[in-house]
């Protein structure tokens, strides 16, 4: 009877099978590993060294965009500050001539004869008006001449005393107070045509797109100048 022992082939075979595990398994990661090398190397960082020049190229464009916000604003400031005092420059020479106009205007309805003008000051859209008058049907007439110009409302007569000798003369001095009516100055509102300059409403539009705030101060402004 021959006796074979198995048991080494066996144990070689195992061993041939482990060898072949760990074989295929190194091959494995070394293929797993080259893959993700190219793919780092190919993918990965083409696409980052993009993302990070896009990154460069967005952020030197939102700094360029800061800076042109910030140079426009500053020009917009001092457009509307400029604007500001050339309103306000405009506002007041209307004034002017208004007032001139109304002093005219009263001196026109004075009846040299039986009352004068001492004084007339007027500030805010008031007038007060101080006079002298031989009597007091001469202030009534007065009084009534000042209620038909449309220059003034709300005329009242504040005061009317016979207080006053002048070479034994017994005059009446008054006081009297109206509102004026003067109108807007449109030079600005309608706009400037003939130099392509938009008008107030126009302006206040574009400025408000840049900054709400100066659009607030232009219209503070406007009302503040139509008070005057």
């Amino acid at each position: 009877m021959i006796k074979i022992n198995l048991l080494p082939l066996e144990s070689f075979r195992q061993t041939a099978s482990g060898q072949l595990s760990v074989t295929i398994f190194v091959i494995v990661m070394v293929v797993v590993g080259l893959g993700l090398y190219l793919y780092n190397s190919m993918i990965m960082v083409p696409t980052i060294e993009r993302l990070e020049t896009e990154k460069q190229q967005q952020t030197t464009k939102l700094n360029q965009m800061k800076a042109e916000s910030t140079k426009a604003l500053k020009q917009t400031t001092q457009f509307v500050n400029e604007l500001v005092q050339v309103s306000s420059i405009i506002e007041l020479e209307e004034r002017r001539r208004d007032q001139a106009r109304l002093f005219m205007a009263l001196a026109s309805q004075v009846n040299n004869q039986t009352s004068w003008l001492v004084n007339c000051v007027h500030n805010q859209g008031v007038v007060n008006i101080k006079g002298m008058a031989t009597d007091h049907e001469s202030v009534g007439d007065l009084l009534s001449r000042l209620e038909q110009l449309p220059l003034l409302t709300n005329v009242e007569l504040q005061r009317a005393a016979g207080d006053q000798v002048i070479n034994t003369i017994k005059l009446v001095t008054f006081d009297i107070r109206a509102n004026t009516v003067f109108s807007n100055s449109t030079l600005l509102d309608s706009g400037l045509t003939d130099i392509n300059f938009p008008d107030n409403e126009t302006i206040k539009n574009l400025v408000s797109v840049a900054s709400p705030d100066l659009a607030k101060a232009l219209e503070r402004n406007s009302q503040v100048a139509k008070m005057l």
